[in-house]
């Protein structure tokens, strides 16, 4: 996950006149799949992730590419060829989570403490997941992930 952006948003703020923690009033968007690993939740996600990078790519949310990528994108196959990012390395980054209910928590309480301001993240499946599975993943986070954070309701 880039975090020049949500510094820039402060220091933006700043020049407005406003005192703001960093974090605050933003929300942060996470794409996520669940999985009793994370090497199955790669695997599962993977056809998922390759919709997203299709339909956001050229519209230049998926940062990075070089206008060959960017062609490439809109073929079918040769992405490895091309060097297009994997989910595995969206995941390295931190732009998505895939793993096991446990991880994720982790990895949402390492966001908490790096935006102290934050109090909005917008978490779900990446376009192209199926509904079956999107219903499937957001009850999982409701019952496993989301009690973590019952008291931090404000």
């Amino acid at each position: 996950m880039s975090e020049a952006p949500i510094f820039q948003y402060r220091e933006a703020a700043a020049r407005a006149g406003l005192d703001l923690q960093v974090g605050e009033d933003l929300c942060i968007g996470v794409s996520f799949h669940l999985a009793e690993t994370r090497e199955r939740a790669i695997k599962e996600a993977t056809p998922f992730y390759e919709e997203h990078v299709k339909m956001f790519a050229p519209l230049g949310f998926v940062r990075g590419l070089t206008p060959e990528q960017l062609v490439a994108v809109g073929r079918r196959g040769g992405w490895a060829a091309a060097r297009i990012p994997t989910l595995e390395d969206a995941v390295a980054a931190g732009a998505w989570y895939c793993g096991p209910p446990e991880g994720f928590i982790a990895y949402l309480q390492a966001l908490e403490a790096k935006y102290p301001g934050l109090e909005h993240v917008n978490v779900g499946s990446s376009m192209g997941t199926p509904k079956a599975v999107m219903l499937e993943q957001l009850t999982w986070f409701a019952k496993e992930v989301l009690p973590a954070f019952q008291g931090d309701a404000r």
